[in-house]
């Protein structure tokens, strides 16, 4: 998956003291855009001396390089780089930069939305000692933003549950039922919700499967799970969130679904193909 990208290492310790180096890497999106060199499925940023004196907070390293996001919300210009739509994560290389580019989106979003307090409307300041932003007028504090949610295989025997969003242009019948945990549930809670409201099935046996950060949904963590109709497997979708839901067997996915090696749901539904699933 993307952030899989070991012998490297992420260090997302925040460094209050850190400067910018000419060669650091730097960072600058407007909405969902990143300006990058991306082609021939290799993705490279812009250093800090190619965009030249501007407002830099420090992010993460990923070995010795240190990351920074650049936090002018004008349109900047470097030679050789372009605005590319941050989605062009997905099929670039390597994955070190991949990886990168959609953990800075998760935190640019999340400074772009701090600016100001949501208790008293005054203007945040950075703390001095850790990733937070520090309401001066009535103390608030607030920190990075992560949202739990679920990503669920339902199976049924050799068989898995593929979904397709609706109101998403291009999307795929390759999607699993997903969700995000409300107030008050468990992430196990969220998986019968889910199955239930989005295909009107019941569920059990419901398994942990691993997790994975998701940067693109600005603060996403997703849990994986794994579990089997209970019942009734008739499919009753909901058309406001499901374009289209079918039954898929194992054969068929061994013949037709190749993993890209980006996304949890990528590495489940490949998981369930190979007959390897928990």
């Amino acid at each position: 998956m993307i952030q899989d990208i070991a012998p490297k290492h992420l260090d997302n310790h925040y460094d209050p003291a850190a400067k910018p180096e000419a060669g650091s890497v730097a960072f600058h999106f407007l909405g969902k855009r990143l300006l990058c060199r991306a082609k021939d499925g290799a993705l490279d940023f812009p250093t800090v001396a190619e965009l030249g004196e501007g407002e830099y907070t420090y992010l993460f390293k990923i070995d010795d390089m240190a990351y920074y996001l650049r936090r002018d919300g004008a349109e900047l210009f470097a030679e050789g780089y372009a605005y590319e739509d941050i989605a062009v994560f997905r099929t670039s290389r390597p994955r070190e930069n991949a990886f990168a580019a959609v953990t800075a989106y998760h935190l640019a979003s999340w400074y772009a939305a701090s600016r100001h307090c949501g208790r008293c409307g005054a203007q945040t300041v950075h703390d001095g000692a850790e990733r937070m932003m520090r309401c001066p007028a009535c103390g608030n504090l607030i920190f990075p933003k992560i949202m739990p949610s679920v990503i669920v295989a339902v199976t049924r025997g050799d068989e898995l549950l593929l979904t397709q969003y609706a109101n998403r242009p291009g999307a795929s019948r390759f999607a699993l039922v997903a969700g995000f945990t409300e107030i008050g549930e468990t992430a196990e809670q969220t998986v019968e919700r889910e199955v239930m409201e989005e295909v009107g099935l019941r569920v059990k046996n419901i398994r942990y499967y691993k997790s994975q950060p998701w940067g693109i949904s600005a603060g996403g963590l997703l849990l994986g799970y794994w579990c089997e109709v209970d019942g009734d497997d008739e499919l009753r979708i909901d058309h406001t969130e499901l374009a289209d839901g079918a039954w898929v067997s194992r054969e068929e996915l061994r013949a037709t679904y190749a993993d890209a090696g980006v996304a949890l749901t990528g590495e489940m539904i490949r998981v369930f193909a190979e007959g390897k699933e928990k």
